[in-house]
């Protein structure tokens, strides 16, 4: 099979970046042909607003080399996971032009909240679920604090949900769990076309036989991420007993500057930047426990099933995927979202709690080898891929008849 692979890569990396080179990578480990296409957000440094903006909408760029790539190499499948904002749905209709079926992964909420995150002010919104256009982001100015951005990106997403129509280009939707899956059903992208397919953790770091006295943050350093509620819970008190446990946070992003202020006041905080990713593996592998305290509802959450791969129990935020990926007091344990205090408590307990802690190491390597590995993910995604085929052949024959 050959599948053209396309990726709009973030300044900063993240999950969706290594989860685009990990399919990649899987596919040809299991002899299938994939092509790829990327552009990166570096490009919009030497762009006007203007070109930005049409970018986003619809992009003649994207369309016209995705078209040549397309005809050169004839793929059977374009499989899509970031679009925003330099590839757009005009790449959708290219594939269909070419008879290509389309698969789209929902890494974040984009296609229905400028923000992609569903949070406003710290909080769960979903006022512009479902809304053709999304003029309440434009208020609130939630993309980037401008209503400028916030409108462009709402006027793309009208765009695409009605003059593009990218819910009808697209032949299935991967959805990463059954919580964002019920998100995308309510904004309207039929059952059918929505499956359900997690990510997987290559390469396997094998469980850590010697864990280390600490706790591990892997993750963007920003306000969703629940950076706040992470570094409370290590300097909310100066009697807990968190304040003795070391606390290792990985990753880079606009809340840096926050967190090497509280490592001057905690010296038990440390901030190891961006590591390259075979360090970070080892980070998880050897740590006694991985903290998830993100805010908003994630569609996923790579670092947790890295732990669980590791045999590294996690702490995590008791929303969103979270609450789906971690077993509260089987593999892990939940907190309440923002609440510090119950973090520390779940924090204590399983540094205190041997026994449970015995358990929940072999519980979380135990998910991973029934959720997450590499040979479980290919026959899912291979699965969809047909979906998708078929759909596509569908839709052909409908409209031959139609004619």
């Amino acid at each position: 099979m050959k599948v053209l692979q396309c990726h709009n890569f973030y300044k900063l990396s993240g999950g969706e970046d290594h989860v685009f080179r990990d399919e990649g990578w899987l596919l040809e480990q299991y002899g299938h042909e994939v092509i790829r296409y990327q552009r990166h957000n570096q490009e919009l440094d030497k762009m006007s607003p203007l070109k930005m903006a049409q970018s986003t909408i619809w992009s003649k760029q994207s369309s016209r080399e995705l078209s040549d790539l397309l005809r050169q190499h004839k793929p059977d499948i374009a499989h899509f996971h970031n679009t925003f904002p330099l590839i757009s749905p005009s790449a959708y209709r290219a594939a269909q032009n070419f008879g290509v079926p389309v698969v789209q992964t929902l890494h974040n909420y984009r296609m229905i909240c400028p923000s992609a995150t569903l949070l406003r002010n710290k909080e769960f919104c979903q006022k512009c679920v479902g809304k053709k256009f999304a003029y309440p982001s434009i208020v609130h100015k939630c993309y980037r604090g401008s209503r400028k951005a916030s409108a462009v990106t709402a006027l793309a997403n009208a765009f695409q949900t009605t003059l593009g129509k990218s819910t009808q280009l697209v032949d299935r939707f991967i959805a990463l769990g059954e919580r964002s899956r019920r998100v995308f059903l309510a904004s309207g992208i039929a059952a059918h076309k929505i499956q359900i397919k997690p990510n997987f953790v290559h390469p396997d770091p094998g469980m850590g036989t010697t864990k280390e006295d600490y706790a591990v943050f892997v993750g963007r350093l920003s306000t969703e991420k629940g950076i706040d509620t992470l570094l409370s819970a290590w300097n909310g008190c100066e009697t807990n007993v968190v304040k003795n446990i070391p606390l290792r946070i990985i990753g880079e992003g606009p809340m840096e500057k926050t967190v090497l202020r509280a490592c001057e006041r905690n010296e038990q905080i440390k901030y190891l930047g961006q590591l390259p990713y075979s360090d970070v593996l080892c980070q998880i592998r050897n740590a006694r426990v991985l903290v998830f305290p993100s805010i908003w509802n994630e569609t996923f959450g790579r670092s947790m099933i890295e732990a669980f791969a590791s045999g590294t129990p996690v702490i995590a935020s008791n929303i969103g995927s979270m609450a789906d990926i971690v077993q509260d007091g089987v593999n892990g344990l939940h907190f309440q979202a923002g609440d510090a205090s119950d973090l520390r408590q779940k924090l204590v307990r399983l540094f205190d709690d041997g026994v449970f802690y015995d358990r929940a190491c072999h519980a979380a390597r135990n998910s991973f080898m029934e959720k997450f590995t590499p040979e479980i993910n290919i026959e899912r995604l291979l699965a969809i891929y047909s979906e998708a085929s078929t759909a596509r052949s569908k839709t052909r024959e409908q409209t031959r008849d139609q004619m």
